[in-house]
């Protein structure tokens, strides 16, 4: 199998002739540039030969623009950039965001950051763009007082959620023409820890249907990631996604369960802690467990989430070499 047959079968719970892998992390100085995320995106891809690639650019990528003057970028390897004061500073605010050019400055050097990509991989290797759903966008834009603005000021947190999920849509389909193969497609809010399912209903929901069924017939590989805690795992069902991704390690439900609650592929099963602290033995036993729990069906071994920055290439290599100990797993009988 080449890694597009491997990452197609994977998708649809056939069986593969080994189990596929994708590693993702971030870059927060490479990032600043397009060819520097390129670069460091193709490094990761090559030292582990990934059957799928994520770009994973700034986490504030998608909001710089609209947040200009209001990020702090420490400028280190490990520290991550930080809305030092909302970009959206009351509930009216949400109404006079401008929609974005696909083209502008920051939303533009991922698109070129993709296409550097798509070229150092000339097709070999299927690869995903990280498109943040517009609830999410409109938390990086205002922080935790988007959840008050959603329960005070509905209405012009609608106009904003409108606005950013035309911009999303927009980019999502560039992204796509420039090379990615798919998206991967991360909300952070969508959990009890941050609103009531009905709350998610009205303010997620049709915003995250909008974007995906914009993309869905051109995205051969659309992943739903849920962030965090008490996640609204139904979600699963009621998008048009191909596969989902959520810390299985760290929130319910375990991969067993969620077997049963979807026939939605997996992209998770390696802790992110366990990725960064190790021991590499333990790691070896992880990938095992989660191979054994799928019997190698519907699963393309990935993080729960980032990789730590600080983990080192040893944990990584290990992940590798315990699917090379394990093929054998993949090719027993179909999960029923």
């Amino acid at each position: 199998m080449d890694k597009h047959e491997r990452i197609r079968a994977a998708l649809h719970g056939e069986a593969v002739d080994r189990v596929p892998l994708s590693l993702w992390r971030h870059y927060h100085c490479a990032d600043r540039t397009a060819g520097g995320l390129a670069t460091a995106t193709l490094e990761l891809a090559r030292a582990y030969d990934l059957d799928l690639v994520k770009l994973t650019p700034c986490g504030l990528y998608a909001v710089e623009t609209w947040a200009e003057g209001c990020i702090d970028y420490p400028g280190t390897e490990h520290d991550p950039p930080v809305l030092k004061t909302p970009a959206v500073a009351n509930p009216a605010g949400w109404r006079q965001l401008p929609s974005l050019e696909t083209a502008s400055a920051a939303l533009g050097r991922e698109l070129e950051s993709i296409g550097l990509v798509a070229a150092g991989l000339n097709g070999s290797t299927p690869i995903m763009m990280t498109v943040f759903s517009p609830l999410t966008l409109a938390y990086k834009l205002a922080g935790e007082r988007v959840v008050e603005d959603l329960r005070q000021s509905p209405s012009d947190l609608h106009m904003g959620l409108e606005t950013i999920s035309r911009t999303t849509i927009d980019f999502a389909r560039a992204a796509l023409e420039a090379g990615a193969t798919g998206v991967f497609f991360a909300t952070q809010l969508a959990g009890s820890r941050w609103l009531t399912p009905a709350e998610y209903d009205e303010f997620g929901l049709p915003y995250d249907l909008a974007v995906l069924e914009a993309v869905a017939d051109r995205s051969e590989i659309t992943v739903l990631h849920l962030h965090g805690q008490g996640i609204f795992f139904d979600l699963v069902n009621r998008y048009p996604i191909h596969a989902v991704s959520w810390h299985n390690w760290e929130t319910q439900p375990t991969l067993a369960d969620a077997r049963q609650l979807t026939d939605r592929a997996f992209l998770t099963g390696l802790d992110r802690d366990l990725l960064g602290q190790g021991p590499a033995p333990s790691i070896h036993a992880q990938v095992r467990e989660v191979i054994a729990q799928t019997k190698g069906r519907g699963l393309i071994l990935a993080p729960s989430c980032v990789i730590p920055t600080n983990a080192p290439p040893a944990h990584l290599q290990a992940v590798r070499a315990a699917l090379a100990l394990h093929p054998s797993i993949s090719r027993q009988n179909p999960t029923p």
